[in-house]
């Protein structure tokens, strides 16, 4: 079922939006972060919320703009199907301080929510596992950001989010991510 429900996802998102990887690597970089490699075994779509619109704020158009952080976004949002679970990951680059980074996760989880919930009304409400998982990367380094055996996450004190932070120009597997 984790694999109809990304199909629906991948159908509803304006291709504006879909971020595509020539020959099929994954490599995440904003203008000023060290590039992310992400290997991946099957399908996955990319996201990214601010892509191609002069004034990524237009992308919120019942919301007064004006206030500060309400329009926030992070940089992609992944879409992973792994056998019976839906994994989202909400990916935030960052350059050294990741300060702020905490807040864009948070408000891509809930476009992720709101982008899940919708593609599930749109195939009644089907039953499926969805794991949502904060990754923000950048190179400063912070105890347990070294490519991790397994990878460890800490709670989101405001959500049910989980999110860790990892090191920037360094290779990431979403299938151990997703474990």
């Amino acid at each position: 079922m984790p694999n109809t429900l990304f199909q629906k996802i991948s159908e509803i998102i304006k291709t504006d939006f879909k971020n595509t990887f020539p020959g099929g690597n994954v490599i995440l970089q904003d203008s000023t972060s060290k590039p992310v490699k992400i290997n991946k075994t099957g399908s996955f779509l990319c996201i990214q919320p601010d892509k191609k619109i002069r004034d990524w704020k237009n992308n919120f158009p019942f919301f007064e703009t004006s206030i500060a952080e309400l329009c926030s976004v992070s940089d992609h949002i992944i879409v992973y199907p792994k056998t019976d679970t839906l994994y989202i990951f909400i990916v935030e680059l960052k350059t050294t301080n990741p300060t702020g980074a905490i807040k864009q996760v948070r408000a891509n989880y809930e476009l992720g929510k709101y982008i899940c919930g919708t593609a599930r009304r749109m195939l009644n409400n089907p039953l499926v596992d969805i794991q949502y998982r904060g990754l923000i990367f950048s190179s400063k380094t912070f105890k347990g950001t070294t490519k991790p055996k397994k990878p460890l996450y800490h709670q989101d004190t405001n959500s049910e989010l989980k999110y860790r932070h990892l090191q920037s120009g360094n290779t990431y597997s979403l299938d151990t991510l997703s474990d």
